[in-house]
């Protein structure tokens, strides 16, 4: 899903290309957490990704689980490296590429042989030095296993698990956004699609994930929950759209939108009123802020877990199916924020 797990890397003529790529299913190799700090068990983050914020001088460790899910032995190599936020996506660096986290990260073994269907635990432990500057650093522990290059190219199969550490004294920073705009547009197969831009305002990296309900339509129609498109990670400080696609049947509109997002604990939502457009986009339309005392469960909005694979950086989207209710006789119960 991330175009920094795609790579074609066209060495000289005397070296074989390499072709790398995430593996986690049938013939590759997993890895995954096996534990999550006691302070951040109620975040969905923490169980699939390295979190943490620390002082300098700090060492912290993680116990990690490698599974061979091929139909027979594996050797893996495990490492770190180095990864980025840009353009609204989490982006590992193939390979050994280092950074700042990457080289105080290490592992307890940097090799193990597994057996099919095995499993092995490993530690790994990031130690950040006494005079390490304060931010948030980005990497990844990778897993890795390689084919022989007997027929000039060699394959390379790596899952990872993200890491963000926030580094400096005092708490933790904290983690907000805000939903700016929400927008109509239409792909050219028809299929209508709304924008949200939303924006970091806090001091640590968001993974975005939630659902849209669409309410007040033509007859007095409603639709959805249609799910967020997941993948969608902030920087800090960073503006970027998260995509909620929806059925090519819903009527153009209007409607009003209501949006449930969240990352890790922290949750926001917004609403708007959209008309979608014959082709292309409407003009984005500034969203106003639900307060949360309207709880998404009291308004039957759940919000959704973040999804991934066990190795934490394949990230899996799903498409809700639209669902078109009667039309509601006046005096009815329809709320003022997405009923």
């Amino acid at each position: 899903m991330h175009k920094a797990l795609a790579l074609l890397l066209v060495a000289g003529a005397l070296a074989p290309a390499t072709v790398a790529f995430a593996a986690d299913g049938p013939g590759g190799v997993s890895i995954s957490l096996a534990e999550a700090p006691t302070s951040r068990r109620a975040d969905p983050r923490a169980s699939i990704y390295i979190i943490d914020h620390v002082k300098p001088g700090t060492t912290i460790t993680r116990k990690l689980l490698v599974t061979d899910k091929s139909t027979g032995p594996l050797n893996v190599a495990l490492y770190s490296s180095a990864a980025s936020i840009r353009d609204g996506e989490f982006f590992p660096a193939a390979g050994h590429e280092p950074n700042e986290l990457s080289t105080w990260t290490t592992v307890s073994t940097p090799t193990i042989s597994l057996q099919a269907g095995a499993s092995q635990p490993i530690t790994t432990t990031i130690a950040v030095p006494a005079k390490a500057s304060a931010g948030e650093r980005y990497g990844v522990v990778w897993a890795e296993i390689a084919s022989s290059a007997t027929t000039g190219v060699k394959q390379v199969n790596r899952v990872g698990i993200r890491i963000y550490l926030s580094v400096g004294p005092g708490g933790e920073p904290p983690s907000d956004f805000t939903v700016d705009t929400l927008q109509a547009n239409r792909l050219p197969d028809g299929t209508p699609v709304v924008y949200a831009l939303v924006h970091n305002t806090g001091g640590r990296a968001l993974d975005m994930s939630g659902s849209m309900r669409l309410t007040n339509g033509p007859g007095g129609l409603s639709a959805g929950p249609f799910t967020a498109k997941l993948g969608t990670t902030l920087g800090i400080k960073d503006t970027e759209p998260v995509t909620v696609l929806l059925d090519k049947a819903l009527p153009a509109g209007p409607w009003l939108a209501r949006i449930d997002l969240q990352s890790g604990l922290t949750k926001r939502a917004a609403t708007a009123t959209l008309t979608f457009p014959d082709a292309g986009a409407a003009p984005a339309v500034t969203a106003a802020p639900v307060t949360l005392t309207q709880s998404a469960s009291k308004n039957g909005l759940p919000l959704l877990p973040i999804l991934g694979t066990a190795g934490g950086i394949g990230l899996v989207g799903l498409l809700a199916l639209v669902v078109f209710k009667r039309p509601r006789r006046r005096g009815g119960s329809h709320a003022k924020h997405g009923h």
